[in-house]
């Protein structure tokens, strides 16, 4: 971790006052610098949130918003992750707006000769980081076709040595052919052929991976939505999930009664009068009962 001791001699280098506007946000720096990060330029401005702290290092950018109560704010962007940076210069002022992954930050300051500082170093590193990586794409081209011109001459050489081998065999001098020796490829071929092996062994592990997994689908719903078709279950345990959500999902129909008749065999998602009607008849039995009771019961006279 950085010390802050540290961050305030870099400040001072680039004739920062790290103890007038935007000092909240300086006293945060040593807890986000990293150890080899070297700060290039700060400026204090403005953006969306309000007042910020903008700082340039040698390998990204930062945006520091400390408040009140605690409130911070840090946006990180590496330089590789830019991709389009707009700068505009006023009479009382400059702006800038820096577009990385979508996300679009619009800064402004009074002090335009360090904001433009700022901007020319955060364009230099962007430039060098698209350098190295144009460089790095080249030298895995020039490497590939390096491999390939040496493939090519270990193939030759091969079918070299076969045919000389036959030729010796055809002649019948077995101790000349017991003396050949076979081509052997270079070091970087070598290590190149083995990755390859690796590479394709592993994709065929990989392959009988996906085979022994279980595969479970469901066909297209036919006209009786309570029969869903399953195409294939490999495990049983599947099978017994599937079968008990088709349970839980369509509800199987409850047996009837002894005494029930043949016409409550129906489904049970649709509404049958009769069912309904049956399902009442206890009520109206018990009140026809009280009625019956009431009408044999003398009425007692009221004192």
């Amino acid at each position: 971790m950085v010390t802050r001791r540290a961050i305030i001699d870099q400040l001072k280098k680039i004739s920062f006052r790290h103890d007038g506007w935007g000092r909240t946000e300086v006293s945060e720096l040593h807890k986000i610098i990293l150890p080899d990060e070297e700060i290039y330029e700060c400026v204090n401005g403005f953006y969306d949130g309000g007042f910020a702290l903008l700082v340039a290092t040698n390998v990204r950018v930062l945006l520091i918003d400390k408040k009140p109560l605690n409130y911070l704010s840090v946006e990180d962007m590496r330089f590789d992750m830019i991709s389009e940076i707009d700068y505009n210069n006023r009479i009382f002022g400059a702006g800038i707006v820096i577009s990385s992954g979508g996300k679009n930050l619009h800064f402004s300051s009074f002090n335009q000769a360090r904001l433009r500082k700022l901007i020319g170093h955060v364009q230099d590193c962007m430039a060098e980081v698209k350098k190295r990586q144009d460089n790095h794409q080249e030298g895995q081209i020039q490497h590939l076709e390096q491999i390939n011109n040496q493939l090519e001459a270990f193939i030759e050489a091969t079918q070299q040595y076969q045919a000389e081998l036959e030729n010796q065999s055809q002649a019948g001098n077995f101790v000349a052919s017991a003396r050949l020796e076979p081509p052997k490829p270079s070091h970087e071929l070598a290590d190149f052929l083995y990755a390859q092996s690796l590479l394709a062994q592993h994709r065929k592990q990989q392959d009988e991976v996906d085979e022994r997994q279980p595969v479970a689908a469901v066909a297209a719903q036919p006209e009786n939505p309570t029969e869903p078709t399953l195409v294939s279950v490999n495990d049983k345990q599947m099978q017994e999930m599937y079968e008990s959500a088709l349970q839980e999902v369509y509800r199987a129909q409850p047996e009837p009664l002894p005494s029930e008749d043949i016409i409550f065999q129906q489904n049970t998602h649709e509404i049958n009068p009769i069912v309904v009607a049956y399902s009442k008849l206890p009520y109206l039995l018990r009140n026809r009962r009280f009625r019956e009771l009431s009408a044999n019961t003398p009425e007692v006279a009221s004192t």
